[in-house]
């Protein structure tokens, strides 16, 4: 099984030339489903919507995403009081936050972003509950997914966790999860998130994906995304591909192993 997961491609901010490389480079990989957790758009405009749709649809393969806090109308205060999502249940999916199962992998997307707590998002009692038991039954692969990050990356340190991650992540860790996938910050990085969080009864992989597609780059990182490939039920590789000039390459490749405590680092490939 082979997953690509990208995020925050800013439709209305996206670099033309990347958003097409990265379609042909995502078909290149073979990859069985594409994971996009979040900013599908910059401005939650109708254009940008139908815009990023055409773009999700060109993949050729299922895929399933997460609103971002720039999928809510962020400059229209009225629309963003009382239709948050309207444009993103409209245009991408009228269900944000979405569950399903695919060849023993088992996804559950939650919507972090608020009318209120857009910036810095919010994961609530209500879906706390949800992972408990959406993430019940027993399956090879369990990954959640959402936008804000639930990890500070090591080139963004100062940049805020999403309210409610320590509840989540407990409940994720409680539930089995094995991945959980975030964006927002325009970084690629990933930790094994038990080290900073010992509260948590196992193991499981904290996994951000920098800006896919948009011009607003951070600590000077060109455009990246994921492409997570698990096999034979305890081994999953995280490669992280890169844009340099005028195509995307990879940049650095990691292994894990699935232990009766989570997931190990079990070292790097050259690439």
């Amino acid at each position: 099984m082979r997953l690509a997961h990208l995020s925050d491609p800013h439709f209305g901010a996206h670099d033309p030339a990347v958003i097409a490389g990265l379609r042909t480079d995502v078909i290149a990989q073979g990859v069985d489903h594409v994971l996009i957790s979040g900013d599908l758009t910059m401005r939650a405009r109708r254009r940008q919507f139908e815009a990023a749709q055409e773009w999700l649809d060109g993949f050729g393969v299922p895929w399933t995403s997460v609103p971002g806090n720039h999928d809510l109308p962020l400059d229209r205060p009225l629309t963003r009081a009382v239709r948050p999502l309207h444009g993103y249940r409209r245009f991408i999916d009228p269900d944000d936050e979405p569950s399903g199962s695919f060849d023993g992998v088992l996804v559950l997307g939650l919507s972090t972003a608020r009318r209120y707590f857009w910036k810095g998002g919010r994961i609530d009692a209500g879906q706390v509950a949800r992972i408990g038991s959406v993430f019940a039954p027993a399956v090879p692969l369990k990954i959640l997914m959402v936008h804000h990050p639930v990890f500070r990356s090591a080139q963004r340190p100062r940049e805020k966790i999403v309210r409610g991650a320590d509840r989540a992540l407990r409940a994720a860790a409680a539930a089995g999860v094995d991945v959980v996938l975030c964006g927002h910050d325009h970084v690629a990085a990933h930790v094994d998130l038990a080290l900073s969080r010992p509260d948590l009864s196992r193991r499981l992989l904290g996994v951000m994906s920098g800006t896919s597609g948009s011009r607003r780059l951070r600590a000077g990182e060109p455009q990246s995304y994921n492409v997570l490939e698990f096999t034979h039920g305890d081994r999953l590789r995280l490669e992280v591909r890169q844009w340099r000039g005028d195509r995307f390459v990879a940049l650095a490749a990691h292994r894990w192993g699935r232990t009766a405590d989570g997931w190990v680092a079990s070292g790097e490939d050259t690439v």
